[in-house]
C-alpha cells in the first residue's frame, strides 16, 4: 500500500496541475480536520502501535511537503545547510505543526534523513566546483591512480600523453576535460574503478570496440552531470532514502549505459551518441519513477 501511494504521489508532485489540485484538495481536509499534512505524517499508525522508523514513502511526502510549505521556509533552507541544527528545526516545525511528543519523534528521524540528502547534494555541488588544478598534489595523484587502475598492466610513459585517448580522453592532457565538472567527474571515475574494477574494466573493454566505440572516461563525465542534474531536481530522492550513497547511483548509471549501448539493434557508433544519451537519460528517469534502480553490490 505505501509504495502504491508512493507512485501516486510522485504523478502528483511531477504534474504542475496535479499539483494545483492536490493542494487545494490539502486546504480543504486542513480546513475540515484542522491539520497540518505534517501533522498528519507523523501520527502515522501502524496496527495501533507508533511507527517506529519512517518508510521511505512516508519520507518522500515528508520532503516534499517541507519543500513546497510556504509556513517553513527558514526551516528548509536550514535543512540545506551541512551545519544544520537538526534539534533546534525539528523543535520549531513541531511547534508550527502542534505535534505531539510521539509524533515530533517521527519528524526528527524524518527530518534527520532529509537533511542527509541534501548533504550529499552539498558535497558533490562542492566536488564539481572544485576545479581541477594540474599544481595539486593531490589531483595530479587521482589522476595518475585513475590511469592505474584502468591500465594496470600498462605504465602511463608521462603525465602528458596520447595514452591517455586510451581510456576515453580527447586529448593528451586529461584535466581540460574536467572543466565542466570539476572534480566530481574523476572523482566518479576513479570510484567506479576502484569499487568495482570488473564492472568497469569491462565497460572500457566494450567501449573500445573498434566500431561500436564511445569515449569511456568522456561519457563518465557526462554522466556525472546527469546524476547531478537528478540529485538537483530530487528525483534521486528515494534512492538515496534507501541507499544513502550518489556514487553507488553513478556506478549503476555508467554500468547500465553501456549494457544500453552495446544491446542496442542496429549497432551504434560514436555518432549516435548524443542521441543515444538523451534516450538513456528518459529510460532512468522513469527507471527511478518505478524504482528499479539498485547498487551493483545489491
Amino acid at each position: 500500500m505505501h509504495w502504491f501511494l508512493l507512485l501516486v504521489f510522485q504523478h502528483i508532485y511531477r504534474s504542475p496541475l496535479l499539483l494545483s489540485v492536490y493542494k487545494g484538495l490539502k486546504y480543504l481536509v486542513h480546513i475540515t480536520t484542522q491539520t497540518s499534512e505534517i501533522y498528519r505524517l507523523c501520527n502515522v499508525n501502524t496496527g495501533g502501535e507508533k511507527l517506529a522508523s519512517p518508510s521511505i514513502a512516508l519520507l518522500y511526502r515528508l520532503d516534499q511537503s517541507i519543500f513546497y510549505s510556504k509556513q517553513l521556509v527558514a526551516e528548509k533552507r536550514a535543512l540545506q545547510e551541512p551545519d544544520c541544527d537538526l534539534v533546534a528545526v525539528t523543535t520549531t516545525v513541531s511547534a508550527k505543526k502542534c505535534l505531539s511528543p510521539a509524533a515530533t519523534e517521527i519528524l526528527a528521524i524524518g527530518l534527520g534523513r532529509i537533511h542527509q540528502t541534501n548533504c550529499v547534494l552539498y558535497g558533490v555541488e562542492r566536488q564539481i566546483q572544485t576545479k581541477y588544478d594540474r599544481n595539486n598534489t593531490e589531483h595530479e595523484d587521482k589522476l595518475k591512480m585513475l590511469w592505474n587502475k584502468m591500465k594496470p598492466d600498462e605504465p602511463l610513459k608521462s603525465r602528458h600523453s596520447k595514452q591517455w585517448v586510451d581510456i576515453g580522453f580527447q586529448g593528451t592532457d586529461p584535466a581540460t576535460d574536467f572543466r565542466g565538472m570539476g572534480m566530481g567527474g574523476l572523482d566518479d571515475l576513479l570510484y567506479f574503478v576502484t569499487n568495482y574494477p570488473q564492472h568497469a574494466h569491462s565497460v572500457l573493454q566494450h567501449a573500445s570496440h573498434p566500431v561500436s566505440w564511445y569515449p569511456y572516461a568522456i561519457v563518465g563525465i557526462n554522466l556525472t552531470k546527469f546524476a547531478y542534474q537528478l540529485l538537483e531536481r530530487k528525483q534521486l530522492q528515494m534512492f538515496l532514502f534507501e541507499y544513502t550513497s550518489y556514487h553507488e547511483f553513478y556506478c549503476y548509471l555508467f554500468y547500465h549505459f553501456n549494457q544500453f549501448w552495446i544491446s542496442h539493434e542496429p549497432a551504434l557508433t560514436v555518432m549516435d551518441f548524443e542521441q543515444t544519451l538523451d534516450q538513456y537519460k528518459k529510460r532512468i528517469e522513469r527507471d527511478l519513477f518505478r524504482k528499479v534502480v539498485k547498487p551493483l553490490s545489491s
